[in-house]
């Protein structure tokens, strides 16, 4: 195209034409014969007319209230020609784009105070054209981006946008739209504003205006202004710092900030990717996509209630504080016997993949919950649970698709024998179940059970518990039941797997010797009550076929190990090449949603069809299939069982390598992300039980959750969701380090 046939109607005469980045214009850099530089926007649809005049008004409006340099038409009219395509002429600010300038708290104040007057001075503008004007940009509308959000490939990105879209549509989206509405700039990015001797001196492309609440403005101003920062809660408080200096936000705006921040970002990066799919796109639209993806990474490790009380004191309100009666009403109305994590307990307010938000303002890293398995707050989880429940939520008794969906892609996982479902609500119920069908099937009572393993809370799974029985104010295994050693390779009383077998098969010779016939074994393919033990090698593989010939069932408890949590293997006992005769399933079934189920042969389940119906009230209920088929999907889309092996073979260097320095470190276990730290007394290598509860807190004190287990108390265990990344082991490694470093055993 000519340029300088199309400038025509100019009283310009240019003798420098340089090509601009633009989007929804050709844009020109303009020099003409006296020096002066001028930018010339050239527009192919002539719909845009009426516009872009509005915009012109504005601009020319606010070039006589702002006290900073305003882009602004430098021809009275704009040009329309034949084909209806239009020009028009603005001024050429000088000045350093505010993302090429060093970062100051000073420069990041005076931002704030222009941004403030900026508002004042708009604040009864109208303009019908502009408020008419509905676009992508307005915050108002990003929920229309969830219709581009399958552009995004990668599904560990895509889950952080429908994540932070999720929680405006839920907390944010209502409170926003009672806010009163104002003419906005809406695109204060930092390379729209200008900078020259530490002071904002210009402002640039208004092509993003729109009529909404002036919060969104701040927030997407922040959103840029934030990008590459490593502190953007000291950033925030800078800005907002300045804009207080002019104009207020209310309790409610300032709630609204960290979600509509985030909101910004996603938008932003959907563009990009929808973007990326084309070929035509201009690189104006890549310019910060990887910093916004880097700033929405960081964003979830922020507390919203830090975020918010960083901006309260600066607009005189009071900061949140924690509610210091939920521990007095907890001892009020709940049992003594439910435990706390902590002495000092942490109040969780919310939660977003492995990260935990406390009142207080915290911000958490999971490294210790197993249930939430794919991560705390998934978003398709949310979405397919709301939607069921508008849905149907029924019982067995009726036929409905999920459960048979549910079941089919369920029991895909596993061998052809293993054939056969039985729905229920938690692990404890699965494995209680699991002993009353053994029993039915064998017509036997006893059951085998290993050391210092635990099957639940019901009454039987108490019975074949020998970490309850056998710990405090337990009794002993009941008559009917015999607890086997544990088959353990650290510290442990046989050689190798193969001799605990048959140590095993010895002590069931002699029970056969007593007229006693077990029913069934049943045990973790790594214990998690024993000390994150995985079963010595050789040992299922030499026990198991004796169990079988004496009509021994196998039960295999995976509610903690199974569904991928290994990484090398779906199911704990495959990483044996063992096939048990039933399988216990529970905690990350349903990711925090209660289900648990029991997978057998044909056969099995046919004998336990006797007459004697089998019900369970919600057990395969069709919310939980959903959730349940959820779950099974993303663990597939995310890659997550791979997730598990590599981040637990990273865990298992560092780990190693740390164990070397620390001798306290007696042994570390790892099997995927089902990890354990073994605390001894590098002198006598005896249980460092105290030591472990101190390494413990003080984890917490740096805000990463573990916990310990074993019959000594003296492993730190980490079963983390399974998003759990190897930036998230280096996080855990540089606290665990310092803490062993500075604490004496």
């Amino acid at each position: 195209m000519d340029v300088s046939v199309i400038m025509e109607g100019y009283p310009i005469k240019p003798v420098s034409v340089v090509t601009l980045e633009g989007y929804l214009s050709q844009n020109y850099k303009i020099t003409d014969e006296s020096g002066d530089i001028f930018i010339f926007k050239y527009y192919q649809n002539s719909r845009e007319f009426r516009r872009i005049k509005a915009e012109n008004d504005l601009m020319h409006f606010l070039s006589t209230q702002m006290p900073i340099d305003i882009s602004r038409p430098a021809h009275p009219k704009m040009i329309q020609y034949p084909d209806g395509s239009f020009s028009r002429m603005l001024t050429y600010l000088p000045g350093d784009f505010l993302k090429d300038v060093n970062y100051s708290a000073e420069l990041a104040f005076n931002f704030g105070e222009i941004i403030a007057q900026l508002h004042g001075s708009l604040t009864n503008y109208r303009d019908t054209e502009i408020e008419a004007y509905d676009h992508k940009w307005n915050l108002l509308n990003c929920l229309d981006s969830l219709n581009d959000v399958h552009y995004i490939l990668d599904p560990t990105r895509r889950k952080i946008v429908s994540y932070f879209l999720d929680q405006y549509e839920l907390f944010s989206q209502e409170i926003l739209r009672t806010l009163p509405k104002q003419v906005l700039h809406n695109d204060l990015n930092d390379w729209n504003v200008l900078v020259a001797d530490n002071k904002i001196r210009g402002i640039i492309d208004f092509g993003d205006i729109c009529y909404a609440p002036k919060v969104c403005d701040l927030a997407i101003a922040l959103a840029y202004l934030l990008l590459d920062k490593e502190n953007p809660i000291d950033v925030t408080q800078s800005l907002a710092k300045g804009y207080a200096t002019m104009q207020r936000l209310s309790e409610k705006e300032i709630k609204l900030l960290y979600n509509l921040i985030a909101v910004r970002l996603c938008i932003s990066v959907i563009s990009s990717s929808k973007a990326r799919s084309t070929t035509s796109s201009s690189d104006y639209v890549f310019v910060t996509e990887k910093q916004a993806w880097d700033l929405l990474d960081k964003w979830l490790t922020i507390n919203p209630i830090r975020f918010e009380n960083c901006l309260r004191p600066t607009f005189s309100y009071p900061e949140i504080a924690p509610n210091t009666e939920v521990s007095l009403l907890r001892k009020k109305y709940l049992s003594a016997a439910l435990s706390l994590s902590y002495s000092v307990p942490i109040h969780m307010t919310s939660s977003a993949f492995q990260y935990m938000y406390a009142s207080d303002g915290n911000t958490y890293l999971d490294a210790y919950n197993n249930i939430p398995h794919v991560g705390h707050c998934h978003p398709e989880i949310a979405k397919v649970a709301s939607r069921q429940l508008r849905s149907l939520n029924t019982n067995t008794r009726y036929l409905y698709d999920a459960l048979t969906e549910y079941s089919e892609k369920l029991l895909g996982h596993f061998t052809v024998d293993l054939s056969k479902v039985f729905y229920v609500n938690s692990g404890s119920e699965a494995a209680d179940l699991a002993i009353r069908v053994a029993q039915h099937y064998t017509q036997r009572k006893h059951l085998l059970v290993l050391k210092d393993g635990y099957h639940g809370n019901t009454r039987m799974g108490i019975d074949i518990s020998s970490y309850k029985f056998d710990g405090k104010s337990g009794t002993g295994p009941p008559s009917h039941v015999t607890p086997l050693p544990l088959p353990k390779e650290y510290r442990g009383t046989q050689p190798s797997g193969k001799a605990y077998a048959l140590e095993a098969i010895q002590i069931i010779e002699e029970l056969w010797q007593d007229g006693i016939q077990p029913a069934a074994f049943i045990c973790e393919p790594i214990s998690g009550c024993g000390g994150q033990v995985p079963l010595a090698d050789g040992y299922l593989q030499n026990l198991c076929p004796y169990l079988k010939s004496k009509g021994i069932l196998y039960i295999s408890d995976e509610v903690q190990v199974g569904f991928g949590r290994v990484g090398s293997h779906f199911w704990g006992y495959e990483m044996f090449d063992v096939q048990p005769d039933m399988v216990v399933l529970g905690k990350p079934m349903g990711n925090g949603h209660p289900i648990g189920g029991l997978v057998t042969r044909d056969d099995i389940a046919d004998a336990f069809h006797n007459g004697m119906e089998f019900f369970s009230s919600f057990g395969g209920n069709p919310v939980s299939m959903k959730i349940a088929s959820t779950v099974l999907e993303i663990i597939a889309n995310e890659g997550l069982q791979n997730n598990a092996l590599i981040t637990g073979r990273y865990f298992d260097d560092l780990a190693k390598k740390l164990a070397i320095k620390y001798p306290q470190i007696g042994d570390v276990r790892n099997r995927g992300l089902f990890l354990g730290l073994e605390l001894i007394d590098p002198t006598s290598f005896e249980p460092a039980t105290t030591y472990a509860s101190i390494i413990k807190n003080k984890l917490k004190n740096k805000c990463i959750l573990t916990s310990t287990d074993g019959p000594y108390d003296n492993v730190l265990k980490l079963k983390p969701p399974l998003c759990f990344s190897n930036q998230n082991v280096d996080q855990f490694f540089e606290a665990f380090e310092v803490i062993l470093e500075k604490t004496m055993i």
